[in-house]
């Protein structure tokens, strides 16, 4: 995972961290949950590029084909 893409998770994070307790603070459910929506989708790219970069390194060290990282990542929807 490049920093680009780390940096734009945590950015996703914040956000949607800051819209959730905004939705709490002034009683608006839908800032709540599209803050939390927010949190969750960085959280699940987070764990795809995790995923993509693990698929890579056994690539790397010989623990599965090129064709095999490539199926498990377009399994994934990476």
């Amino acid at each position: 995972m490049g920093f680009d893409e780390k940096l734009h998770n945590m950015s996703q994070r914040v956000v949607g961290k800051a819209e959730e307790v905004a939705g709490r603070v002034t009683h608006n459910q839908r800032w709540e949950q599209e803050g939390r929506a927010r949190v969750s989708a960085a959280d699940e790219q987070e764990a795809r590029e995790k995923a993509k970069d693990l698929a890579k390194a056994q690539e790397a060290t010989g623990h599965i084909s090129r064709d095999e990282r490539l199926r498990l990542e377009r399994h994934d929807g990476v």
